[in-house]
């Protein structure tokens, strides 16, 4: 399975290279290269779908899986700070600002920085094998992400991070359930980006088994 979908966004990546190429800058990027499709019956629709609690959304894409791998490849080359805002999902046919918003960035290593966010609110997942942290409307994920090639000394001093908003959750502070679901989606997104980037040794495998960690 990793094999085919590490292949299908090889071809969603050379399709990107050449749309990119006869289309003008005017024009609307197309949909179909942005990792956050997700296609009729697939387990990410799905998860939108309880993410967002409505069986009909929409998406709006920032860039394209291309665009990604490579805006994240320079950061990491460069050894600087930058954070990449790939999507945003709404249910329809409900107008507003309330959504779920998805972006990556590189982190040093270490414990995931909240802020001014008091510890105590702060709940902690193990899904899968990775920690992945959470308020009622913001996830986190930060997983080791080592690539090959010219990056390869690079990815061992940082780690790959995954960050999702949900504002349709800011009233929720004691669901329980619905931060799961934020969850869910947020391992499957992060799962297709690490696919796309070529992260060694499937760091983030299989659907989403969201358990409450031991140490929260």
């Amino acid at each position: 399975m990793r094999v085919e979908m590490r292949k299908r966004f090889a071809g969603l990546l050379a399709l990107a290279v050449m749309v990119t190429s006869c289309a003008s800058e005017s024009e609307p990027m197309p949909s179909v290269e942005s990792l956050c499709v997700m296609r009729e019956g697939s387990d990410g629709e799905k998860a939108v779908q309880r993410t967002l609690r409505s069986d009909r959304f929409g998406t709006t894409f920032y860039v394209t899986t291309e665009e990604l791998v490579q805006r994240l490849g320079e950061y990491l080359r460069e050894a600087r700070g930058g954070t990449v805002n790939t999507c945003d999902y709404a249910p329809r046919p409900q107008q507003g600002s309330k959504g779920v918003g998805v972006r990556f960035s590189w982190t040093p290593p270490g414990e995931l920085d909240w802020g001014r966010v008091p510890p105590e609110e702060v709940t902690r997942y193990d899904v899968n094998g990775v920690r992945v942290e959470s308020i009622h409307w913001l996830a986190k994920l930060s997983v080791a992400c080592r690539l090959p090639g010219e990056l390869a000394e690079a990815s061992r001093k940082a780690m790959f991070q995954v960050e999702l908003s949900n504002l349709l959750n800011s009233e929720r502070r004691e669901d329980t359930e619905a931060e799961k679901r934020q969850i869910e989606l947020l391992y499957i997104l992060a799962g297709r980006a690490t696919d796309a980037l070529g992260c060694e040794g499937d760091p983030l495998n299989g659907a989403p088994v969201v358990k409450p960690s031991p140490a929260s």
